[in-house]
């Protein structure tokens, strides 16, 4: 006999075998094993996924799922206070917790607190469009919260996803954010990012603080606490698809002046560089990579970084480019400012 769980996977979920060779940054995935991952970004090497865990079954879990115990591995509440784990913890716990997992997985070579996984231990996924129109269908909240922020921001509902706790079905009943995915080109989903920069800097009730930190691209607008995700619309505009990239040196110091900031607002982020030098040594064409999506938003045109990581070579289109893969935003300093 199905349970609540069950009946809402019927509606939500879209069986592994249907998600075609693309993976598309924020989604969710249901596990062979009742547990939820997050996949991220857009490098996933056939028959991988690059992915974490963020709700496992357990029983006596504070998470509840459609009647199901669930625990967590990104956040927890302590003290009566929403706290998060760290990248590095999160990962230690998927070996801690998961050791067939751990048998199994290895870490991916862009994202790099993620773990590739093998699309087999999937069942599903949940599409981003599918979860929004369901939802809004589902929750009069939600409606009401999707069209009032299609209003505010200037983009139609037919450009949004859901990503989130909702993507799977799941309205929290105390919980006031809306993660939504805007899908868009890179010219229009900067447009967006620069009209959120423009309320939030114009408008202090919009201001959101949350686990410690200001985040620039969150905004309250009516009670209801508004998160963009974005989303690459055309696939010819996403900096790492189909590339290969080769180590070069696991540990090197980059120090470099950022040029470009249109691809700062997806996981990973991308930032095309000048003056850069690596341990000293001047480079002609430089990109930092930057796999953490905790600073999202807060990087301007002309702001000197200095960062520590991965030096490699990524081979796109037959172009070969030098870069930097930073995998925790704590590895990335701001020297000097720019211009937003």
């Amino acid at each position: 006999m199905k349970d609540r769980f069950d009946e809402m996977m019927d509606i939500f979920l879209v069986p592994i075998a249907e998600l075609g060779e693309r993976v598309t940054d924020c989604t969710y995935f249901l596990r062979k094993d009742g547990s939820l991952a997050f996949a991220q970004g857009y490098c996933h090497p056939p028959g991988m996924i690059s992915a974490k865990i963020l709700y496992y079954p357990k029983k006596g879990g504070w998470a509840e799922i459609f009647g199901r115990d669930y625990d967590c591995l990104h956040k927890t509440y302590r003290d009566g206070k929403m706290h998060s784990f760290t990248n590095p913890q999160q990962i230690e716990m998927h070996y801690t917790l998961f050791p067939d997992l751990a048998r199994s997985a290895c870490v991916a070579p862009v994202i790099k607190n993620n773990l590739l996984m093998p699309r087999s231990d999937f069942v599903g996924f949940f599409d981003s469009k599918k979860s929004l129109r369901l939802c809004m269908e589902l929750y009069p909240k939600i409606d009401k919260g999707v069209r009032a922020a299609s209003e505010l921001l200037e983009v139609p509902v037919e450009r949004m996803g859901l990503t989130g706790s909702l993507q799977y079905g799941r309205l929290e009943e105390h919980d006031d954010d809306t993660d939504l995915a805007v899908h868009g080109t890179v010219e229009e989903n900067y447009a967006l990012m620069r009209r959120i920069l423009a309320l939030v800097r114009e408008d202090p009730s919009r201001h959101v603080h949350e686990f410690g930190k200001f985040w620039p691209l969150r905004l309250y607008h009516g009670g209801i606490l508004v998160c963009p995700f974005f989303i690459y619309a055309r696939e010819d505009e996403i900096p790492l698809r189909d590339c290969r990239i080769r180590s070069l040196r696991k540990e090197a110091r980059l120090e470099a002046r950022i040029t470009d900031i249109r691809h700062s607002i997806y996981m990973p982020l991308v930032f095309p560089l000048e003056e850069a030098e690596v341990d000293g040594v001047r480079e002609e064409r430089f990109v930092l990579v930057l796999s953490d999506s905790y600073v999202r938003g807060e990087f301007c045109v002309g702001e000197h970084i200095r960062a520590a990581g991965e030096l490699v070579e990524i081979e796109k289109d037959g172009r070969r480019t030098r870069a930097l893969i930073v995998a925790n935003n704590w590895d990335v300093e701001k020297t000097a400012g720019g211009a937003a």
